[in-house]
This record gives structure tokens, C-alpha cells and sequence, in this order.
């Protein structure tokens, strides 16, 4: 079972190019880094987009934390994505007490016959 770890981008005033990890495969496990160009995955504004890329269909679990004071609630398993569709996980989805583990990261789980793109996104904080 493979597993991959990326970044989350943080867009500018002035625009970044964004990434993405292709060809996430049944199976595969996501690490949503928390070093970010903030330092810090922000819960309330992050979000990820899921496509599902070839025939089949995608399920991301986004999994237990490991720390917090809500892990007894357990993975979370989302609507599954089917063949040449997207899904916007954000919002309570990622409740850090739920979900961000010691490290400061959040794992998603991938099941099912297709492969995926992921792409993570997180709004700047305000310069105040």
C-alpha cells in the first residue's frame, strides 16, 4: 500500500500555482502536511478536492486523529466519487479535535476501483 505526503498551498493576493498529486490509487494514504507557508493547518479554512480520474469509483475515509478530544468518534467515510467527478471536503470535515493527529496532519484513506487527483487548499491568514 503506497502512501504519499503533500503540502498544503496557501494562495496570495497576488496568485500561486497550485499542484496536485495524480494517480491516487485504491488503497493509497494521504498525509495532509502541516507545513505550510503559515506553519499551521488552519481547520476552519482548509479544503481539499478530490477528482476521480479513470473508470471506477473513488471513497475517502478521512481517519481518526490520534491525540484530541473528540478521536472516540472515529474515521469518517465520505460520499463515494464516482468517474470523472470532484468532491470539496472542507469545513466540519476536518474538525481538528476529530481528525488532526499529534504530528499536526490529517490522513485520508483511499478505497475503491479508480484512481484519483487530490489538490489542498488553505485561505491566508489576515495580515491584522
Amino acid at each position: 500500500m503506497a502512501s504519499t505526503t503533500f503540502t498544503v498551498i496557501t494562495p496570495t493576493l497576488l496568485g500561486t500555482v497550485i499542484t496536485e498529486k495524480t494517480g491516487v490509487a485504491s488503497g493509497e494514504t494521504i498525509t495532509i502536511d502541516p507545513s505550510t507557508a503559515q506553519g499551521a493547518l488552519d481547520t476552519a479554512t482548509l479544503f481539499v478536492k478530490i477528482t476521480a480520474t479513470s473508470a471506477g469509483a473513488i471513497t475517502p475515509t478521512i481517519k481518526a486523529g490520534t491525540t484530541y478530544s473528540s478521536i472516540g468518534q472515529g474515521d469518517k467515510a465520505l460520499t463515494k466519487i464516482s468517474s470523472s467527478t470532484s468532491a470539496i471536503i472542507g469545513g466540519q470535515a476536518f474538525e481538528s479535535a476529530r481528525f488532526v493527529n499529534s504530528s499536526g496532519n490529517i490522513v485520508i484513506q483511499m478505497a475503491g476501483t479508480g484512481v484519483a487527483s487530490i489538490e489542498a487548499y488553505q485561505a491566508p491568514q489576515s495580515s491584522e
